[in-house]
C-alpha cells in the first residue's frame, strides 16, 4: 500500500480543514494531478467518505454524479469471467461485447472470487493467487474503459456456512468486541490487499465502488434485518468503512449502501438502517422482476426517484445497483416480453428515476441462469434495443479522461462522533462491558460517556486506544441489569467545551429468563423498549407494557392494531425448550369485543399449531387450552391431520400471537395478554393403551395413525403383532392417500377376489407395480410380510431410486439386493445385524410403522403436487372481502365490486417450483395474480398477472418465476398464499404447484 497519514494524523488534518471551512477560509485538501483533461473547473469539490481518496476516485464520484439524468451506464456482473460465448475466460471477452458489439460501462465483481468460489478465483488457489487474478481482471476491465464495482457475499464466520446461513447470531458476533470480530478483520484485510494491487497502466490505483452488506432490509443474508437492531447494522457498516479507510489505508474506494428494493417510495423505510452521510457515497437499490407489469414499474420508479432525491439532498450518487429478470433469462428463468426496454422507458420518463448513474444486472453463469440475453434467447432483440438506446451508455460511450481525469478536490467531512458499542438498541447483558466511541475529523481532548437510567447517572471517562476508538469500562450494578432502558450519551470535549454529542438507547440486562414452560409474564421488562427488543413484529402494530389491566403481577402485553392497510398482524418470540412434560397452555386475555380472530400459534417439532381464544366481549379471562385441542395452522394442509405429540413438544421453537381481520369485525383494537405458560395439566390417555407415553415406537405409531391407519376396536395397536400381507397392502394404500381402487375386468390375484376386504388396496399395489402377479397370480394375503418383501415394496413405492455401495448382508436374495441396499442405506429398514439383514424374518406392526414414517421423511422429487383440492371444505381459505365457501369439492368465491384476495396463511416449501396452477370451474372473468408472504421477514410480494380469463378454464397458470428476487430466495419458507379475483362469481379447484 502507498504511504499515507496515520488515522490520528488524518483526523487532525481533517479537523483543521473543517475548522478553516467553518471560518470561511476555504482550506481544502490539495488535489492530486489529473491524468487527462479536466472538464470540471479547478477547485470544484466533492464531499466523499474518504477525503484523502485518490484523484481518480474523486473524479469517478464527480463523473457519476454529473451523468445522473443525462444518461445511465449499463453494468454487468462478472462480464469477462463468466459467459456462454467467451470460451475459456481471460478477462478480455464478454457475452455483452460478443452479442452486442461493446462491453458494459460498469463491470461488477464479488469478494467470493477471493475465496475461490467464483471465477477468476478457484478453490485450489491460495488466497494470494485469487487476489492476484481478481486484480488482473479488474485491471483489464479498467483498460477496456469500464467502471469497476465490487459486492460482498461474506461467509458466516460463526458457523462456517455460506452468506445464506442465518444461524449463530453472526451479525453481533462480528461487531467490535464480538467473538468473531477478528475473522471479519482478516476478511477485510484481504479486501484491502486487493484494493492496493489494482493498478492502471501508469501504476495508479484504480477506483472501485465497494458495496458491502447489501440487501440488509431482507433477512436472507446473516446480516439481514431479523438478526440485529438497526443500530447494530449501522455499526457493522461504519466499522467496515473505518477499518478499510483508517486502519488499512484504502484510498480508492467509493462506498455504496444498498439495502434492497421494494420500499414503496417511503423514505423512512429506506433509511431505517442508513449508516449516515459520512459513510456512504452511493445510495443504491437492488430489485428483480420478470413481469414488466405496470405495478412493478410504478414501484420501481417510486423507489428510484426516492433514492435520487435523497442523493440530491445529501450530496451522494444514486444508482440502480442490482437489477434483472428474476431467475435470469436462461432455461431456468423467464423471458417477459420487452422487459428491458419497458424498464428503461419507465426510468427515462420519470424526472426523478432517470437521475441514477448506472444500472447493473447480474452474471451469465450458465445456460440455465444468465441475465444478459445471448444466442437464441427471445429477449436478445429487446436487450439490443436497450443498449442502443440514446439514454444508455456502454463502455465505448465513455470518455475515460472525463471519468477518471477530472480535477476534483474534496470537502472535508464534518466532525463526527458515534457510539460503536454497545450499538443503538443493543443489549448490555453483562457487567462490566466495554464502551467504544469513534471520533472522526476532530482532535478531541477528551471523550466521556454518560449512561442515564431513570434518576441514576454514571459518567465514564474514555481513553484513546491508539486505533479507531476511545474506550472505557462501564460497570452496571447487578440490580440494574433488569431489562430497563438506559440512555447513552457520548460527549467529545475540545478546550474544555463540548464539541460533539451522540445519544443512543440500550437495554440493560440479558433476555428475561423464565421457568420451564413459561412463555412470558412481562414482569421483567423495565419499559417498552426492553419489551420490543424481545418480540419480533409481524405487520404493523404497536406493543407496549400494560399496567392497568393485568392477569397477574403488575405488567402485561398490550397489542394495538389497525387493519387500514393489512388483514392480520401480530408479534412473536423465539423459544428454546422441552415442553414434553406439559399438557396444556394457559393465557390471560383481555379481549376488545372487536369480533376479530385471535390466533395463538406454537411452533413445535417444525409444525405450527394453533388455538383460537375468543375476542367476543370485553371481560378478561384466563383461557386454558389442552394441547390435544390444538391443530396445525389451516394453511398447513400437509399436516392437517397431525396432532401435537410429546416428540413435537421436545423442540418448542416459537410462540406467536396474531389478530386476523374478520368479516364484520372492528378495523382497529387493542388486546392485552398476560401469564402465558405451559402447564402439566392432566395427562391425556394414550391414543393406544399399549403404546404409552415414552414407548420407543410412540412417534411412529402416532404418525401412522395420522395417515389413516387405525388400531383395534379395544383401543390397542398391538405393536409387536406380525403384519400380514393384506394388512401391509391396506397400510401402503392409506399412506398413499388413495380413495378408490383401479377399475379391473377381473381380479389380478386368484386369492384376493372382489369381496375380499383388502381388494382395493391389493389391486392398487398391482396397478402401481409394487406387488408382482408373476410367476403365479397369488398374493397370499394371510401370509406374514417378511422383511425382504417389505424392502422391495417400499423401494418400488419410492420410485426405485438407485444407490451405490456393496451389500454387507449374506442372506438377501439376488433379486432383492438393490432394494435392501437402498432400504438399509436410507434407514427405512433396519438390518438384523451388521452382517445379516434378517431376510425372512416377519415384520412387526411397529416395524412397518417406523419404516413408513422414515420413508415419508425422505426427500421427494419435484413432481406436480396438489396443495388444495377443497374436497373436505375450504382448506383454510378465506376471502379478504366477499365470501369464500366450500361448494361440491371446490371453492366458491363471491368477490365484491373491487375484487378480492382469496387464500390462506399456509406454510409451504415451494423450493424449485416455477408455477402455481388451478382450475376455474366457473367464473365471470378474472385477471389473477398470486401474492406470497415469505419468511422470516414475512415480506409480501406478487407475481405478474396471468392475463384475462373470460370463462371456465382448466390449468390457469400463475408464473412463480415472475416473483421479485428477494421473494424467490424465500420460497422455502412461504407463510401465506393469496390469489386475486376480479369482481363477480368464481369457482376454483385443484390448486397445485409444478
Amino acid at each position: 500500500m502507498p504511504n499515507r497519514a496515520t488515522p490520528a494524523h488524518r483526523r487532525v488534518l481533517a479537523a483543521a480543514c473543517a475548522a478553516a471551512t467553518a471560518l470561511g477560509v476555504g482550506l481544502l485538501a490539495t488535489p492530486a494531478a489529473g491524468t487527462g483533461p479536466a472538464p470540471v473547473a479547478a477547485g470544484d469539490a466533492v464531499r466523499i467518505v474518504d477525503p484523502d481518496a485518490t484523484a481518480a476516485t474523486r473524479s469517478l464520484f464527480s463523473y457519476l454524479d454529473g451523468v445522473r439524468g443525462e444518461e445511465i451506464l449499463v453494468g454487468h456482473q462478472h462480464s469477462t469471467s463468466f459467459g456462454l460465448t467467451i470460451g475459456e475466460p481471460d478477462g478480455t471477452t464478454s457475452d455483452v461485447a460478443n452479442e452486442y458489439g461493446d462491453f458494459p460501462a460498469v463491470f461488477g465483481w464479488d469478494t467470493l472470487i477471493i475465496a475461490g468460489d467464483e471465477r477468476p478465483g478457484t478453490a485450489t488457489n491460495t488466497t494470494e493467487q485469487n487476489i492476484a487474478l481478481f486484480a488482473e481482471y479488474i485491471e483489464k476491465a479498467h483498460a477496456i474503459g469500464g467502471v469497476n464495482t465490487i459486492s460482498a457475499h461474506i461467509e458466516n464466520f460463526v458457523t462456517g456456512g455460506s452468506f445464506y446461513d442465518t444461524s449463530g447470531d453472526a451479525l453481533r458476533a462480528v461487531l467490535p468486541g464480538g467473538s468473531h470480530h477478528d475473522d471479519l478483520n482478516a476478511y477485510l484485510d484481504d479486501i484491502a490487499t486487493l484494493a492496493g494491487e489494482v493498478r492502471d497502466a501508469d501504476g495508479e490505483l484504480i477506483p472501485i465502488v465497494f458495496r458491502p452488506w447489501h440487501e440488509n432490509a431482507g433477512s436472507w443474508f446473516w446480516w439481514g434485518a431479523a438478526f440485529g437492531t438497526p443500530g447494530e447494522y449501522r455499526e457493522l457498516y461504519r466499522y467496515t468503512v473505518e477499518y478499510l479507510r483508517d486502519v488499512k489505508g484504502v484510498e480508492n474506494f467509493l462506498y455504496a449502501w444498498t439495502p434492497g428494493g421494494g420500499f414503496g417510495g417511503d423514505e423512512d423505510v429506506y433509511l431505517r438502517t442508513y449508516p449516515g452521510d459520512a459513510f456512504v457515497d452511493v445510495l443504491g437499490l437492488d430489485t428483480y422482476d420478470d413481469t414488466g407489469s405496470q405495478a412493478f414499474l410504478d414501484g420501481l420508479v417510486a423507489d428510484l426517484a426516492l433514492i435520487a432525491r435523497l442523493a440530491d439532498e445529501k450530496g451522494k450518487v444514486s444508482a440502480f445497483t442490482e437489477f434483472g429478470v428474476t431467475g435470469g433469462v436462461g432455461t431456468n428463468g423467464a423471458n417477459p416480453e420487452e422487459w428491458f426496454t419497458k424498464v428503461l422507458a419507465a426510468i427515462e420518463a420519470d424526472p426523478g428515476a432517470r437521475r441514477n448513474a448506472y444500472m447493473q444486472t447480474w452474471a451469465n453463469f450458465d445456460a440455465g441462469q444468465h441475465f444478459v440475453p445471448v444466442g437464441d434467447d427471445p429477449l436478445v432483440p429487446d436487450f439490443q434495443a436497450f443498449v442502443d438506446h440514446p439514454f444508455t451508455a456502454m463502455s465505448g460511450d465513455l470518455d475515460v479522461a472525463d471519468v477518471f481525469g477530472r480535477d476534483v478536490t474534496t470537502t472535508p467531512q464534518p466532525p463526527l462522533v458515534h457510539v460503536v458499542s454497545p450499538a443503538d438498541g443493543a443489549r448490555v447483558a453483562t457487567s462490566p462491558t466495554t464502551l467504544r466511541v469513534s471520533v472522526d475529523n476532530l482532535d478531541a481532548d477528551a471523550v466521556e460517556v454518560t449512561v442515564t437510567r431513570g434518576g441514576d447517572e454514571q459518567v465514564v471517562e474514555l481513553a484513546h486506544d491508539g486505533g479507531l476508538w476511545w474506550t472505557g469500562e462501564l460497570t452496571v450494578p447487578a440490580e440494574q441489569l433488569d431489562n430497563s432502558t438506559a440512555t447513552v450519551t457520548a460527549r467529545v470535549l475540545v478546550g474544555g467545551e463540548v464539541a460533539l454529542t451522540e445519544t443512543s438507547r440500550v437495554v440493560l440486562g440479558p433476555r428475561p429468563a423464565f421457568p420451564p414452560g413459561v412463555v412470558d409474564d412481562f414482569e421483567g421488562y423495565g419499559d417498552d423498549t426492553a419489551l420490543r427488543a424481545e418480540y419480533v413484529t409481524y405487520g404493523a402494530n404497536t406493543i407496549s407494557l400494560e399496567t392497568g389491566s393485568v392477569g397477574q403481577g403488575t405488567k402485561a402485553l398490550r397489542l394495538d392494531y389497525d387493519f387500514a392497510t393489512q388483514t392480520y398482524t401480530g408479534v412473536g418470540k423465539q423459544l428454546d425448550g422441552d415442553w414434553s412434560d406439559f399438557n396444556e397452555l394457559t393465557v390471560w386475555v383481555d379481549p376488545d369485543a372487536s369480533g376479530n380472530r385471535l390466533v395463538l400459534q406454537l411452533k413445535a417439532g417444525g409444525v405450527s399449531y394453533e388455538a383460537y381464544p375468543s375476542l367476543a366481549g370485553d371481560e378478561p379471562q384466563q383461557v386454558t387450552i389442552p394441547f390435544v385441542d390444538w391443530r396445525p395452522a389451516p394453511w398447513d394442509t400437509a399436516n392437517a391431520d397431525r396432532r401435537i405429540t410429546d416428540e413435537d413438544l421436545r423442540t418448542v421453537e416459537q410462540f406467536n400471537v396474531y389478530v386476523n381481520a374478520a368479516e364484520g369485525g372492528a378495523t382497529s383494537g387493542s388486546v392485552v395478554l398476560d401469564a402465558i405458560a405451559a402447564l402439566p395439566g392432566t395427562e391425556p390417555p394414550p391414543l393406544f393403551s399399549d403404546v404409552p407415553k415414552g414407548h420407543p415406537y410412540e412417534a411412529d405409531v402416532l404418525w401412522l395413525h395420522a395417515q389413516g391407519v387405525d388400531g383395534y376396536a379395544d383401543g390397542t395397536f398391538r405393536p409387536e403383532r406380525v403384519v400380514l400381507r393384506e394388512d401391509a397392502a391396506d397400510w401402503l394404500y392409506a399412506y398413499a392417500g388413495e380413495d378408490a381402487a383401479p377399475t379391473v375386468r377381473r381380479p389380478t390375484f386368484w386369492d384376493v377376489p372382489r369381496r375380499h376386504p383388502s381388494f382395493p388396496a391389493v389391486e392398487w399395489l398391482a396397478a402401481e407395480q409394487v406387488a408382482d402377479s408373476r410367476p403365479l397370480p397369488l398374493f397370499l394375503p394371510w401370509v406374514p410380510l417378511d422383511r425382504t418383501t417389505a424392502a422391495v415394496w417400499l423401494h418400488r413405492l419410492a420410485g426405485e431410486p438407485e444407490v451405490e455401495g456393496d451389500l454387507p448382508f449374506t442372506d438377501v436374495p439376488r433379486a432383492a439386493r438393490a432394494a435392501v441396499l437402498w432400504a438399509t442405506q436410507t434407514g427405512v429398514v433396519e438390518p438384523a445385524s451388521p452382517t445379516r439383514f434378517g431376510a425372512l424374518r416377519p415384520v412387526l406392526r411397529q416395524d412397518l410403522a417406523r419404516s413408513l414414517h422414515r420413508l415419508d421423511a425422505l426427500p421427494e422429487p419435484l413432481e406436480p403436487t396438489v396443495l388444495f383440492d377443497f374436497a373436505d371444505g375450504t382448506d383454510g381459505w378465506t376471502a379478504m372481502s366477499g365470501t369464500a365457501t366450500a361448494a361440491d369439492g371446490a371453492l366458491a368465491v363471491a368477490a365484491g365490486a373491487d375484487g378480492t384476495w382469496v387464500g390462506t396463511g399456509a406454510t409451504l416449501d415451494l423450493t424449485g417450483r416455477t408455477a402455481l396452477v388451478f382450475d376455474a370451474d366457473a367464473t365471470t372473468g378474472f385477471d389473477t395474480k398470486l401474492a406470497l408472504q415469505v419468511g422470516p421477514s414475512w415480506q409480501w410480494c406478487e407475481t405478474a398477472p396471468t392475463g384475462w380469463v373470460p370463462g371456465p378454464a382448466q390449468d390457469v397458470v400463475v408464473d412463480l418465476t415472475t416473483l421479485p428476487a428477494e421473494c424467490a430466495a424465500g420460497l422455502a419458507d412461504v407463510r401465506g398464499l393469496h390469489l386475486y379475483l376480479n369482481a363477480g362469481e368464481h369457482v376454483i379447484d385443484d390448486v397445485e404447484v409444478r
